[in-house]
């Protein structure tokens, strides 16, 4: 599913920047995988990925693909 999203090179969670798309996700702030607006995507590494997932933090990855 493409929402409009134009995935970033750089991390918003660490502020990792790289010019390989393959090392970022987008995940849901809010958990919801239909929320699709964009205040609600954030572009993340996949070691901040890890993190959160050990955290707790209720972000998650869904089928959306960024534009780029």
């Amino acid at each position: 599913m493409r929402s409009g999203y134009r995935m970033k090179s750089q991390c918003e969670k660490c502020g990792f920047r790289s010019p390989h798309a393959e090392v970022f996700r987008v995940f849901h702030m809010d958990g919801n995988l239909d929320n699709c607006r964009a205040a609600n995507l954030k572009t993340i590494c996949l070691n901040c990925a890890g993190v959160l997932s050990k955290e707790g933090v209720t972000w998650r990855q869904g089928d959306l693909v960024a534009d780029y």
